[in-house]
């Protein structure tokens, strides 16, 4: 078997010239509106029938909606992360500095939040990647968007706000590495996606812009920034990589 490009399209002939129907691939390198017969990535990836062909485009459609919501989730456990570290921070500055009643008198957290903090300050490393990533999965983020930070975690963020050391705060290497394997994640989703558009269907290209609106409307509602306290809110660096095609 031997390949030839003719008009912008792929096709397979046999050894004696004459094309093998049966097997060969509808492949242009033009823009196209294939149905049967196309194959996409692999050879196994075969279209020979429409009901194959549409169950291609709602997958394609899934897996860039599945991207969007993989780009959310790796922000929110950025946030999640950056968010406990803090306040262990806080509960070690506070312990150092012997300033505990200092801190409950001048309304900088009750005893409950003073607790809290001192709970996560001797709490392992590693259970702290895991309640991060727990908190994260569980998307409480999202059903609760509006009232996740007053309802959760209010006394928390008022230690972290009124602590005056400012240092930087680092990931764990557990931390390190569950960062690494989302972006892995996210980096492979990327260029899968992109060899699809590469393929010029154009059925297959609206069934992924499709799932980057739809997608993009289900996972990134969220603030665009906070007002007042003198803070502001983690940097979502990431958002920018959704635009991109391959991060």
């Amino acid at each position: 078997m031997s390949e030839y490009f003719e008009n912008g399209v792929v096709s397979k002939m046999s050894m004696g010239g004459s094309s093998n129907s049966s097997n060969a691939c509808k492949i242009s390198m033009l823009w196209n509106w294939y149905t049967i017969d196309t194959c996409f990535i692999a050879k196994s990836w075969k279209n020979d029938t429409r009901g194959k062909f549409a169950g291609s485009c709602i997958g394609c459609f899934l897996l860039v909606f599945i991207a969007q919501w993989l780009n959310r989730v790796s922000r929110q456990f950025d946030i999640e992360i950056a968010r406990r570290r803090k306040l262990k921070v806080v509960a070690k500055y506070a312990a150092n500095s012997a300033s505990t009643s200092d801190m409950s008198e001048t309304g900088a957290g009750s005893t409950e939040a003073f607790t809290q903090t001192t709970s996560l300050c001797n709490e392992p490393d590693w259970k702290t990647s895991l309640n991060a990533l727990t908190a994260t999965l569980s998307h409480t983020w999202y059903f609760n968007f509006g009232r996740r930070n007053a309802a959760t975690n209010s006394n928390l963020e008022t230690s972290v706000q009124c602590c005056p050391v400012v240092v930087d705060v680092y990931p764990t290497l557990l931390d390190h590495i569950l960062r690494a394997l989302v972006f892995t994640l996210q980096w492979g989703l990327s260029y899968i996606i992109m060899l699809l558009f590469m393929y010029y269907n154009g059925y297959i290209i609206i069934s992924c812009l499709l799932g980057a609106l739809f997608g993009r409307l289900f996972f990134n509602y969220e603030p665009l920034a906070t007002l007042g306290s003198g803070t502001t809110t983690v940097a979502h660096d990431k958002e920018e990589n959704d635009r991109k095609c391959c991060m």
